[in-house]
């Protein structure tokens, strides 16, 4: 028989099986795995990065590489599951990053979105965002939307510390990566804070202070940043020995701490944080934030990307 006819004539499942697979098709009454199940499920884990421990890694960074050497002097905040050597969730990645004095960071852009939250920098300490430079403050939300040319620099007298937060693992999910590098440190044809790139620690305090409690009873503001389409971003203020409700949702979502001290229950794990420490919820682990102190987190989530598609659920747990 040919090979169309062996095939339509075959003995029995088994012989049916072997001769599908040279052919690149699979059973689908034959699957090694489901592709389907009840609920969300991930690999990626609960985890907290310490604030400390990466100040001590990139200060012992500074004294070995320099900027040009590493494009980015950064700390990737990596989740330990098998196979995983770069991703913080599935969709986010988080680093840690430092500029010493003098030193510039070439610019560049890509289609990743990426943003970061100022840590620790001295005066002088900017980034430049396709052309306009804007002078860094801690507690700046700075953002960076995907194929912006964005550089850095530091004129000042200490190293320049923040956190680093891209979409980059779904970019490279779905695969439309560009990279294009600029020779050296783009050029500032302007210098401003007032841009829809800058959120200021005291807009974001002012903000909250005004806000009420959203129906799960958190008080937070999501920052109103249209550049940046597959991520949500949120301040949230937590009042000392107050925990919230214990929610489950499909997002995932990085937590960068701010200010103040505390505990989060993620599914079965219970993390403890304090300020510039960075911890993650993946979807569907039900979270609760247990504050020892009046405390400040911020939230990158990809929140946009399920509710466009229509699969973000948010519930609460007992």
């Amino acid at each position: 028989m040919t090979g169309l006819s062996a095939l339509a004539n075959a003995a029995n499942l088994d012989d049916l099986s072997r001769q599908l697979d040279p052919l690149d098709f699979m059973a689908g009454w034959n699957k090694h795995e489901p592709s389907l199940w009840k609920e969300p499920r991930t690999d990626f884990k609960p985890m907290v990065w310490r604030w400390e421990a990466a100040k001590a890694g990139l200060d012992a960074a500074g004294r070995l590489i320099d900027a040009e050497q590493a494009e980015r002097r950064n700390l990737f905040m990596v989740n330990p599951i098998e196979g995983n050597h770069y991703a913080t969730l599935r969709t986010l990645v988080s680093a840690y990053q430092m500029l010493l004095p003098g030193e510039k960071a070439r610019t560049h852009r890509h289609s990743p979105n990426a943003l970061r939250l100022v840590l620790d920098v001295a005066d002088n300490c900017y980034t430049i965002v396709d052309g306009v430079r804007i002078d860094m403050e801690p507690g700046d939300v700075l953002l960076t939307p995907g194929m912006s040319w964005h550089g850095h620099g530091n004129e000042g007298s200490a190293p320049g510390y923040w956190i680093d937060f891209l979409d980059v693992p779904l970019v490279q999910l779905l695969e439309p990566m560009f990279l294009d590098l600029w020779e050296g440190l783009q050029a500032a044809a302007d210098n401003t804070r007032d841009s829809p790139y800058v959120f200021s620690m005291a807009d974001m305090q002012a903000q909250l202070a005004q806000a009420a409690p959203d129906a799960f009873g958190r008080l937070r503001i999501r920052l109103d940043a249209p550049s940046m389409p597959t991520t949500a971003l949120f301040m949230e203020k937590l009042a000392g020995g107050v925990s919230g409700q214990r929610l489950r949702s499909t997002e995932n979502q990085i937590f960068a701490v701010v200010s103040g001290s505390g505990e989060s229950r993620i599914g079965d794990a219970c993390l403890s944080w304090s300020r510039g420490d960075v911890f993650v919820a993946p979807g569907w682990h039900a979270l609760q934030h247990r504050p020892a102190e009046d405390a400040m987190l911020f939230c990158v989530s990809d929140l946009p990307v399920h509710a466009k598609l229509g699969f973000h659920r948010l519930r609460v747990e007992d």
